[in-house]
Parts: C-alpha cells; structure tokens; sequence
C-alpha cells in the first residue's frame, strides 16, 4: 500500500517568507505568490533538510508500521538531485548521502527516487544542484505500508473565536483553498466548526462545504471548545478524532493534512494518543516555544523542551526525538488532536472560561502518549510577552483550585501554598491589585460547584480586568532605565532578607523613615527580584518587551486591609476543605456532562 505522507512546502506566506530556511537552506529563491513553484539559480546548492520539508523517518517508523519511503519531484532543468539522511552524533548533525541522480528535462518531468531500505536515518532529505536555471514544482514523500494499515478517520477541526476577524477568516479561507475545495485528498474526510463566542461572524457568507460557522455564547475558550466537540461528535457522519486550534494563530493547511493522513496510519497502540501540534512565535517565526507541556509540582507550567531555532538543522532533529517521560504532560489547544472516543468516555471540558482548560483536560484524560512531528505547528500571536494579572492570577489560581477538587488535576501540586506563595510575592511589590485579584480567586473557589454552574465569565473578566495596573511609556516617569538590566537582580544582602520577611517589604513594624529613596526597577511580569525592590518606598514595574512601566508605591492601609481578607478565608479554607472537595468531586459527571453544557450554552 502507497500513501502520500508529506507534500513539498513552499513559503507563499508573507511573514514566512522572510523565514525561508524552515522550508529550505542555501540561497533564498523565487517561488510563486501561491507557493506552487521555485526557481532554482544555477551553481546553487538548495538543501530540504528542514523543519517544514525533512522527512522525520524515526517518528514515522515509531508511529506508524512504514516499511520504505520514496521521493517525488517534479523538475524542469538540468540539475543533480541528491538523497541524504541526517541523524544527530551527539548533538552535531551528521550528514549521510543515500543516491545521487543526474538529470537534464526540457519539460516538467516527475522523479521517483526511493530511499534505501533499513536505512538508519532519523531525518531524510534531498538537495538540488542546478547548473543552470531550473524549476521545482513541487513533490513530496510517499509511503509503504502493508495492506490493510490504513483505517478510516473522520477529522472534526474546531476552533474558537471572539472578535479576531482578521485572523479566523484568513484561516477559513485557506482551508476552503486548499483542504476543503475540489480535488484534496482530504475534502471527504474534513469537517470544520467554527464557534463564534463573539457573534460577529458574517456565517452564511464564510460558511461551505463541511465548513459551519456556530453562534455561541461568549463562555470562554472552555465554552467554546465544549460546543466545538459537541458539533464534532453530533455531526453526520460523527467525527473520530476532533482538532482543537486557537483562532489568533497562522496556520499551513498542510499541517491539518500531515494529521490527518498520520492518524489513519498509526499503530494500535496509538489510537488513544493524542497528537499535540508545536506553537512557534508569531514575532520571532523560527523559534519554537512548546510542543509538549509539563506541569512541575511547584505549580509551573513549562515547555517540556527549551525554545528551539528551527532554522537551525540540530534543533529540527532534536525535536524530531521522542521526549523523554515526564510527570503530568500536556498538550496545549492551540493545536490539539483528541480522539472522540477520548471525549465520550472522560467528557467535556470544565465551565472554566479560560486558563487552564487544556491542561486539565490534559491530565484528567492521561493518554498513554502526546505525539508530535516536526511540521505540524502553527504559529501563535503574543503568547509569550503577555502577562495579564487577571488571566495569570485570578483565572489561573481559581481554576486550579476546582480542577484539583472536581477531576483530581494538579495532584502533584500544593495549590494553596502557589497561591500563598504568589500572594505573598504580589505583596512584596506593592502589586495591590494583583493580591486583590488572588484573594477574590480563593473567595469564589470557596462558593463552591454552584459558582461554576453560572455563566458569568465575561462579566467576571471585565471586573478583574480593572484590577491590571495602566502601563505608560518608560520617559513619561522620568527614570533612567537600563532595559537590558532590568532582571538583573543586584546580589542579596542578608540583612534586607531578614527584614523583608518579617516586615513584608517593611510594610508593617518598620519606620517609613528607613525606606530607601529612589525608584526600585522591577520587572512587570512574574519575575521577582527581592534586592532591586528591597526596602523601597516606590518601585517602577518595567514591561521591556514594549517599552512601557506602571509606577507603585507602598500603601499600609491597603496592605491591612488586604491581610485581613487573608486571614479570614484562610480559616475558613481550613474549616471548609473537606466539604468542598466533596461537593466539587460529586460535581464532576455534572460539570463534564452533554447536559449541562447544552443547558450552559442554551442550546
């Protein structure tokens, strides 16, 4: 049995234009506005051992039961073209050449070079030598298989927007382009949901053939995800596996196409898997920021692997290995594919708006693997640069709470002490409206399953967003401000520790006449620099990626009014765990039920 497995990629995007080495290596080339064709300069060497265009041989013979792989051109010229494999020797990559081929082709004419079997490569590739001008147009990787390998797969993608029409209807009309119009290979075999939360969407002039576009209460990425998979299990015929994708992403159809054709082609014992697409940055397009998540007991989320440069060769093999196994996995849903009898048996997400959604359900499903593969990615705007005080605090420590309570989520993780611990941390810089924000989380976790059961997300969102300090430029505070050290925290000074913690920051016991003048520089987001805010009357709180800061100042009223909130749901935290952590566990088939998500969305 033959499958074609990958299609040759070339950059018609504008942005990845300028990115062209995680298509192909040597000089840059002429392709079409629609990526169709490249024109290759003679004398050049143009190598496709790339993130996008390398084949990763060892996942695919992990993965699936592939038994040879053979490429297909398609060239016009006169030109060498060149098989080689690549594996890492230790981490420097090393360059094996399978098959050279010499050709002269007035017209466009179709190459069929198979790899040599067995051979023990963990990434194939082809280069091209033109001794003149010549033309690529196109090809890719074909597969063998035995006979009967392949099974029928029905791929639902659902996504949710809210207000980003610029981005969704790029989207849309791409996959209407290429996957969903006449002649793809995967046209009967796609289904696309798209939820509007924001109800902006113009449907019937953006809805097409297995492409719906579902009005939808503004309930959260959570909430749109649940109507999504509800879609994707109602449909006719019901979907075998459901792509969850963001909406302010850039996207490669061909990355939908490489999921589909590796799920009909894996092995038994990765059917339950999930398939976790990478997310590289929309600003910086060649880095690669996560592909698999772990959550570390400390309460951290962290990528699993440390950022990639995918335009770099030892980065792209590197990320074509297996992870080593962690404690509590994830796979993000900027690009996650679930097997829908995964969704039937653990049920829908948890009624959490936003933040911590995916990782849940992440942990309560377990799949016994996250696979990935290299070109199998989207790119995702501003992810990495925007710390929200309302999203990173108050939705993030409020969900944590019931998703330990209701699914057993976050097990390994002391929630209270992170919330304690990031309590403690806002206090010390002065950060009021984040403190406020962490202890309004404990206060509606402690309503208990009733409070999850309302639809009140938005509403919710809007006040918490009052809490996040207004940012201004960095010279309209007139302060000399180094951006580069920003987060170089000065050496700590015993003395200054002492003192912090027992007067947190000397906000209480110690005399304001001791306070140290000047403006302490800190970063505004997470960081934490103890010396550089010690002992401050006013600390300037500095977003380097923007160039903007928000200016706080000690304010022992507040902090007194903030610690006597502390107290009192600290002890009735203590006085009501138990109860709580039973009704939240007896809530679970609830919350997660067809039912109640129908009655939540009022469908």
């Amino acid at each position: 049995m033959i499958q074609k497995l990958q299609n040759l990629i070339f950059p018609a995007d504008e942005r990845l234009q300028e990115h062209w080495r995680l298509y192909y290596t040597g000089l840059r080339c002429v392709t079409d506005a629609d990526g169709g064709r490249m024109q290759l300069p003679g004398g050049a060497v143009i190598g496709f051992a790339t993130y996008l265009n390398g084949f990763p041989l060892e996942k695919w013979r992990r993965y699936t039961p592939l038994e040879a792989v053979e490429l297909r051109l398609t060239v016009q010229g006169r030109l060498s073209v060149v098989l080689v494999g690549y594996r890492l020797d230790p981490v420097r990559p090393e360059r094996r050449e399978l098959l050279r081929r010499d050709c002269d082709f007035d017209a466009p004419t179709e190459l069929r070079l198979p790899f040599p079997d067995g051979c023990g490569d963990e990434l194939l590739a082809f280069e091209l030598l033109p001794r003149e001008g010549c033309t690529l147009r196109g090809g890719g990787y074909y597969g063998r298989f035995p006979e009967g390998s392949a099974r029928p797969v029905t791929l639902a993608l659902a996504t949710t927007t809210c207000r980003k029409e610029a981005f969704i209807t790029r989207t849309i009309g791409q996959l209407k382009q290429h996957l969903l119009a006449e002649g793809s290979d995967i046209r009967e075999h796609l289904y696309v949901h798209v939820v509007d939360n924001g109800r902006t969407l113009d449907a019937a002039g953006l809805e097409g053939y297995h492409l719906r576009v579902h009005p939808n209460r503004n309930t959260g990425g959570s909430g749109g995800f649940a109507r999504g998979m509800l879609e994707a299990l109602g449909q006719t015929p019901p979907a075998t596996h459901v792509l969850l994708m963001d909406d302010d992403v850039l996207v490669l159809p061909e990355s939908i196409r490489r999921t589909y054709v590796l799920l009909t082609l894996l092995r038994p014992e990765y059917h339950t898997s999930f398939l976790s697409g990478a997310m590289l940055e929309y600003g910086a397009m060649n880095i690669q920021h996560e592909d698999v998540g772990t959550v570390a007991p400390d309460g951290a989320w962290r990528p699993a692997r440390p950022a990639m440069d995918q335009e770099d060769l030892a980065c792209v093999l590197e990320t074509n290995r297996e992870l080593l196994p962690a404690d509590d996995p994830y796979a993000g849903w900027w690009y996650c594919c679930i097997p829908a009898d995964t969704i039937r048996r653990q049920g829908l997400p948890l009624p959490l708006f936003v933040r911590c959604d995916d990782i849940e359900y992440s942990l309560r499903c377990r799949p016994p693997h996250i696979l990935t593969m290299t070109g199998i990615c989207i790119w995702h705007m501003g992810f990495r640069y925007k710390y929200n005080a309302a999203m990173d605090l108050y939705q993030r420590l409020r969900n944590m709470f019931a998703a330990k309570a209701v699914t057993g989520a976050f097990a390994r993780v002391d929630v209270l002490g992170l919330w304690q611990r990031l309590y403690r941390q806002q206090l010390r810089e002065y950060a009021y409206g984040g403190a406020e924000l962490l202890l309004r989380a404990l206060e509606d976790y402690l309503q208990g399953p009733d409070f999850f059961r309302q639809d009140r997300g938005e509403e919710i969102l809007q006040r918490n967003a009052r809490c996040n300090e207004t940012l201004q430029p960095i010279e309209e505070f007139g302060v000399e401000v180094r951006l580069e050290d920003v987060y170089n925290d000065p050496p700590r000074r015993f003395a200054d520790k002492v003192i912090c913690a027992l007067t947190c920051n000397g906000q209480k016991f110690w005399p304001r006449r001791l306070l140290r003048g000047g403006v302490g520089i800190i970063g505004f987001d997470d960081s934490y620099q103890p010396q550089a805010q010690s002992l401050r009357r006013r600390l300037l709180a500095v977003n380097v990626f923007d160039r903007t800061a928000a200016m706080r100042e000690q304010d022992r009223a507040r902090f007194r009014a903030l610690e006597r909130r502390r107290r009192q749901l600290l002890r009735q935290y203590a006085r009501r765990r138990a109860e709580l952590e039973a009704g939240y566990a007896a809530a679970r088939a609830e919350l997660t039920g067809e039912a109640f998500w129908r009655r939540y969305l009022g469908l």
